[in-house]
């Protein structure tokens, strides 16, 4: 198994943001489910970081697909490290919303804000900490069921 982070910048479309974070997402969790991919995406200030976690074909394979996806450029690709052990085994793909903590995180390390393709090897274990910390911790989301709702699957 191994563990692949990359960062890439948003291309702007006519889509709106929400729009293709929840395609992105949707898509994502089906699919890694599928293939016994884990991992967590966060996206802030016009930035993707995403890290993947699996057998190393299956994740190599999305990866290929992720590079030829148009709403990614400027793809940074960080070391990849074989594991044994999954870290955010029971999500299929997290997507952790923007915080104070990893605002305050990127401010100590330097960076006036979210600028993940610049993280050191040592920075982006810290990252992946305070991401997995936060994913834990964050409160599943109430399905609101009526009139106003229905159709409506919240995938943040």
């Amino acid at each position: 198994m191994i563990r692949l982070c990359y960062a890439s910048v948003r291309v702007e479309s006519d889509n709106d943001l929400l729009l293709d974070l929840s395609d992105i997402l949707s898509r994502a969790r089906g699919f890694n489910a599928q293939q016994g991919i884990v991992g967590v995406l966060y996206y802030a200030e016009g930035s993707f970081f995403q890290c993947l976690e699996g057998e190393r074909e299956h994740v190599f394979a999305l990866f290929e697909s992720i590079q030829r996806d148009s709403r990614h450029t400027d793809i940074h690709l960080f070391h990849i490290c074989s594991i044994t052990e999954l870290s955010f085994k029971q999500w299929s793909m997290k997507y952790v919303n923007p915080n104070t903590k990893i605002s305050s995180y990127f401010k100590n390390i330097g960076l006036s804000h979210f600028k993940p393709n610049l993280l050191t090897v040592e920075q982006m274990d810290g990252f992946l900490k305070i991401l997995l910390q936060t994913a834990n911790v964050e409160k599943p989301t109430k399905h609101h069921i009526g009139y106003q709702n229905r159709g409506y699957q919240n995938y943040f």
